[in-house]
C-alpha cells in the first residue's frame, strides 16, 4: 500500500502555562486515562468526539512557542504526524513564564501514530 497524505478532520494547536496541563507531556489518545483531562483544561466544552489524539510537547523557559502541523502521512493502519515547533522570533517580548505547545486532531481512522518533531 502506497503512502497518502492525509489532512486532520479537526486542529486546535496553541500554548499553555499550567502546569497541571504538561507535567505529563507526549502523546495521548482516546485510551489514555489523562485524555479528557487535557482537553477540559483548555476548553471545558471538548470532548473525544472533537479530538482522538492530543500531543504536548516539553515545556519551554517562555512563551512565544507555536507548534503547528506540517504534514500526515498515513501507510497501511499507521500515520505519522509531522509537527514544527517554532521559536519566538529574537528580540521579541515574550513572556517569561514556562510555557508548552500542543496539537489537538481528529484523524479519521486512526489505528496508530507516532510525532516527529521538526
Amino acid at each position: 500500500m502506497k503512502a497518502e497524505e492525509i489532512k486532520p478532520e479537526n486542529l486546535k494547536c496553541g500554548s499553555n502555562s499550567g502546569v497541571t496541563f504538561f507535567e505529563k507531556n507526549g502523546l495521548f489518545n482516546l485510551n489514555d486515562e489523562d485524555f479528557n483531562y487535557k482537553l477540559g483544561l483548555i476548553d471545558k466544552n471538548l470532548t473525544k468526539e472533537d479530538f482522538n489524539l492530543i500531543y504536548i510537547s516539553k515545556p519551554q523557559n517562555s512563551g512565544g512557542y507555536t507548534l503547528e502541523v506540517e504534514k500526515i502521512i498515513k501507510k497501511k493502519n499507521k500515520h505519522q504526524i509531522y509537527l514544527k515547533e517554532n521559536r519566538p522570533s529574537e528580540g521579541s517580548g515574550s513572556i517569561a513564564a514556562i510555557t508548552a505547545t500542543y496539537c489537538f486532531l481528529k484523524i479519521n481512522n486512526l489505528d496508530k501514530a507516532t510525532v516527529i518533531i521538526k
